[in-house]
């Protein structure tokens, strides 16, 4: 991995630039192997218009040790007008069973290190291993 540059570090997985758009999620734990089963199976099973606004994946190991992901580099916006639209996304995962979790830090506002804009303006969950199915 020391050729990739270390774009984030969690405390179950750390994320690597792979250059050309695509970021490694690696797996430093038997719950961050959870954490990526869980993005693979949520991307996997979502209706499109959920999909819409879930990262990218590419590629998986099969015992979820990694993930490639598509890298979004365009920063969730600060304002009241993205906050809303971000409720809104949260209230259609959730009418799917699907509850979007660490999106919202404690004092309400948008997680920006998990959240991201893709080129068309759409809210982008960069990290979605700690969604929950109803």
């Amino acid at each position: 991995m020391s050729s990739h540059k270390t774009i984030g570090q969690g405390v179950y997985r750390d994320v690597y630039n792979l250059g050309y758009g695509y970021v490694l999620k690696v797996a430093k734990s038997k719950y961050g192997r959870m954490c990526n089963k869980k993005e693979v199976m949520i991307y996997q099973s979502s209706p499109s218009s959920l999909r819409n606004h879930l990262g990218k994946i590419v590629d998986f190991q099969n015992d979820f040790s990694w993930i490639i992901m598509k890298r979004y580099n365009h920063k969730f916006p600060q304002s009241s007008t993205y906050r809303s639209k971000l409720s809104n996304v949260n209230s259609l995962f959730r009418r799917r069973g699907i509850y979007p979790y660490d999106v919202f830090n404690r004092f309400g506002e948008p997680n920006i290190k998990n959240l991201r804009l893709k080129r068309n303006g759409e809210i982008c969950y960069i990290d979605y291993g700690n969604f929950r199915f109803r």
